[in-house]
C-alpha cells in the first residue's frame, strides 16, 4: 500500500511540474520576402475602387487649407504627407493637400500573423508588398522584391537600419 501511495505521489508531482514551452518563427529579411512574395498578385483590377478615386471625408475649408475628416473613420497620418483610410480588407492612400488617391493596399489576412499586404497605384499595378510578423513589425519590399526596410511600431527603419519614416494613428 505504501508503495502504491508513493507511486501515485510522485506521478502526480511530476506531471505538477512540467514544462510549457514558448516558440515562435524567426524570420530574416530573405524567408520574409520569400513566404511574402508566394502569394502575392501582381496586378489588380480597379473596377471596384473607381469610387474612391477621391477621398470623400476631404474637403477645403473658406482659406483653401485642406479638411481630413476623421470622425467615424480609421485614418492614419504619415509624414510623408499621406493619410490612409480603411475599409475593410483595403486601405486607401490619399494625398493630404488634394485628397486624390495615391495607392491601395489590400489586406487579406487582418487577424493572424504571420500575413502579407501588398500595395497597388491607380493602375492596378503592384508596388510595394509587406510582410506583417506582428502587429508592431513589418518587412517592406518594392514590387521586384528589393527590401527597403522595417516598420517597428511607429518608425520606419531604411534598409540600412536608419530611422526615415514616422506614422500615427488617430
Amino acid at each position: 500500500m505504501k508503495k502504491v501511495f508513493v507511486i501515485l505521489f510522485l506521478l502526480i508531482g511530476l506531471c505538477a511540474q512540467g514544462v510549457v514551452l514558448k516558440g515562435g518563427v524567426h524570420y530574416t529579411v530573405e524567408s520574409a520576402r520569400e513566404e511574402a512574395f508566394s502569394r502575392v498578385k501582381y496586378k489588380i483590377s480597379m473596377d471596384e475602387h473607381k469610387k474612391y478615386l477621391k477621398d470623400p471625408g476631404f474637403s477645403l475649408d473658406k482659406n483653401g487649407k485642406p479638411k481630413i475628416r476623421t470622425f467615424g473613420r480609421d485614418v492614419t497620418f504619415f509624414d510623408s504627407g499621406k493619410y490612409s483610410i480603411t475599409k475593410g480588407v483595403y486601405n486607401y492612400y490619399y494625398n493630404s493637400s488634394n485628397g486624390l488617391l495615391e495607392e491601395i493596399e489590400y489586406i487579406p489576412y487582418m487577424r493572424s500573423f504571420p500575413n502579407y499586404t501588398a500595395k497597388y497605384d491607380v493602375t492596378g499595378k503592384l508596388v510595394s508588398v509587406f510582410f506583417n510578423i506582428s502587429n508592431n513589425e513589418t518587412f517592406v519590399y518594392d514590387h521586384n522584391g528589393k527590401y527597403n526596410g522595417r516598420w517597428i511600431d511607429e518608425l520606419f527603419y531604411d534598409d540600412k537600419g536608419i530611422v526615415s519614416g514616422k506614422r500615427i494613428n488617430k
